[in-house]
């Protein structure tokens, strides 16, 4: 992983696909000025860019592209995760915090993409800076609820807070004697499930409470009342 000051952290996946741009953006830089980017509300629904022309047209919390216009999501904590197809050359944007993880935000992106000519055997995807399990705490109760679903691979967590050798800030203090879960691995687990490739789903290793430039992550805000502002990522084909 590179990170770039102007432009944020890097995929070493993505950025071997030349039809392509994207951007996982700091805190507080505006999305591109032609974005489609939906009314995010933690919700599975997964729609074209025309639906979100202008920018919040609907509620979604992922968005596929069309005509080359960049899709975007915002996020503060919650997994960026951008999609490439190199077979039909399609990108989509997912926002894809627990909640909608565990809705079926990823699953209904893989599957439009799949509707429109995408494989699974060639599909891309990039998760981008999300809260690390250095810092997301969750209740016992809402993980033992994960544990009993069925259609759910392994969680991955710990009773034991995980440190961070690269936090450039501190690390989340337990709030309420929880878990430290992993949402970047459900996330990724979850898109195994679907089939997609172990060597086409990259992890972009960036926490955003401890890790990532100030003002990332609403829950750090939370704790310390520092102000937080939306992190964008899009992605878009080239002209």
């Amino acid at each position: 992983m590179v990170q770039h000051l102007h432009r944020g952290p890097r995929s070493a996946l993505l950025e071997g696909l030349t039809w392509l741009e994207y951007a996982f953006q700091p805190a507080g830089q505006p999305a591109p000025a032609n974005a489609a980017y939906g009314q995010q509300r933690h919700s599975a629904n997964v729609v074209l860019a025309s639906q979100n022309q202008p920018p919040k047209s609907c509620e979604s919390d992922g968005v596929i592209g069309e005509h080359h216009l960049p899709v975007a999501v915002y996020t503060a904590d919650c997994l960026p995760v951008l999609f490439a197809d190199p077979q039909q050359q399609q990108v989509a944007a997912v926002h894809a915090g627990l909640k909608g993880t565990l809705g079926g935000v990823l699953n209904n992106a893989v599957d439009r993409l799949l509707e429109r000519g995408a494989s699974r055997e060639t599909l891309r995807v990039a998760i981008g800076p999300a809260i690390g399990p250095c810092c997301y705490e969750l209740g016992n109760d809402l993980v033992t609820q994960m544990r009993d679903r069925s259609d759910l691979p392994p969680l991955q967590w710990s009773t034991q807070q995980p440190h961070n050798a690269q936090a450039i800030r501190p690390q989340a203090r337990a709030q309420q004697q929880g878990i430290w879960f992993d949402l970047p691995h459900l996330a990724r687990s979850l898109l195994l499930q679907r089939g997609i490739q172990a060597e086409h789903i990259e992890v972009v290793k960036v926490c955003t409470y401890c890790m990532a430039e100030p003002g990332s992550s609403y829950r750090y805000n939370t704790h310390f009342a520092s102000g937080y502002q939306s992190r964008f990522s899009w992605i878009r084909t080239r002209g």
